[in-house]
């Protein structure tokens, strides 16, 4: 029997001063029959840190164990797919929505029938939750709202399940806590050193167009089509250089506003959109055009039918051509002026 991928999904966001921001969302796909190894590296990765949490790590200037679970996502991830929603907008859960959205339609394509997503509940929320005899945390209930809006919609197979799980209890959790982080870390610092890790097994998607989009230093986009699950191009691989490697600070200030990787992300995204949009202009002029012909034809064909006269109804024109012609056609009779006239 054919198994379907696992996805394991957790998020990050830019939301800082006079910066645009983003929502970054990171999936893990990892095959079902493979997830017992799976787990298994991500706790050797993690070493003897019991939870596992990129950015934590790093302010406390644990570098080695974010660097092996960043190869363990690339040695065991069936795919990566990042989705941005760039920028940020003034609604963060907004921008959520819309990168889960997305996230959800690409993992449909992928035939993902299990989705498990880092819960944003606490664990004092978790205990209440249960307690109280409710399925579900109030916290995850924006993201189940969404999820159940596109299985009724039907953009996703109603086989999909979106299970929300504390990555505390979940060591396979981790491989997109890494990821997120580094693509966070290389939109905000610059610093693609940490992605470029992942990069080979991965693709970044346009969270408005899904269209894919590149984190690329030498400013080429890779080929379109020819990087995924099924297909991994060595000719369309990121090519992040690794000339930004710093452990703090990176090339960017934070108070600097965004960088040049942001920038090139962003600019990516905005031509995405303008084209999308440009192409759904261009299919609503040519339905209008359409609609218009149908119509133009109709009224034709209405005034045609108005114009032609009906045989068994002639109009007072020929009527009176017919009395014409009867009238010089007709044999004349004439009648003696004695004769009584018949009534």
């Amino acid at each position: 029997m054919t198994t379907h991928p696992v996805a394991f999904v957790d998020e990050a966001f830019i939301r800082l001063h006079q910066h645009p921001g983003a929502y970054l969302f990171a999936a893990v796909l990892v095959d079902a029959d493979d997830l017992a190894d799976v787990i298994d590296a991500a706790r050797h990765a993690a070493g003897h840190h019991e939870q596992f949490h990129a950015s934590h790590l790093y302010r406390r200037g644990h570098i080695q164990p974010i660097e092996d679970m960043l190869d363990t996502t690339e040695a065991h991830a069936g795919w990566t797919l990042m989705i941005a929603q760039a920028p940020l907008g003034d609604h963060q859960e907004t921008a959520r929505q819309a990168a889960l959205t997305q996230l959800l339609r690409q993992l449909n394509d992928q035939k993902v029938r299990d989705v498990v997503l880092d819960t944003r509940a606490s664990p004092r929320e978790q205990l209440d939750t249960q307690l109280q005899g409710r399925k579900i945390n109030p916290s995850d209930l924006p993201d189940i709202t969404t999820y159940r809006r596109l299985v009724r919609s039907q953009q996703i197979n109603a086989r999909m399940r979106l299970q929300h799980v504390d990555d505390r209890h979940q060591p396979a959790l981790w491989l997109p806590d890494v990821t997120a982080w580094a693509f966070q870390r290389a939109l905000v610092f610059d610093e693609p050193q940490w992605w470029s890790r992942v990069a080979s097994v991965a693709t970044i998607h346009d969270a408005a167009t899904g269209r894919e989009l590149s984190l690329t230093n030498d400013r080429t986009a890779p080929p379109t089509g020819e990087r995924g699950p099924q297909i991994q191009s060595p000719s369309a691989q990121n090519s992040l250089s690794s000339s930004f490697y710093t452990l703090n600070g990176g090339t960017t200030n934070r108070t600097q506003g965004p960088g040049y990787l942001y920038n090139t992300l962003l600019t990516q995204a905005m031509e995405a959109s303008s084209a999308s949009s440009g192409i759904a202009l261009q299919a609503s002029i040519a339905t209008l055009s359409a609609n218009v012909d149908r119509l133009a034809t109709a009224i034709s064909a209405t005034t045609q039918d108005c114009a032609l006269p009906d045989p068994s109804h002639p109009g007072d024109a020929d009527a009176g051509s017919l009395d014409a012609g009867s009238r010089v056609e007709a044999p004349t009779t004439h009648r003696d002026p004695s004769e009584p006239e018949l009534g």
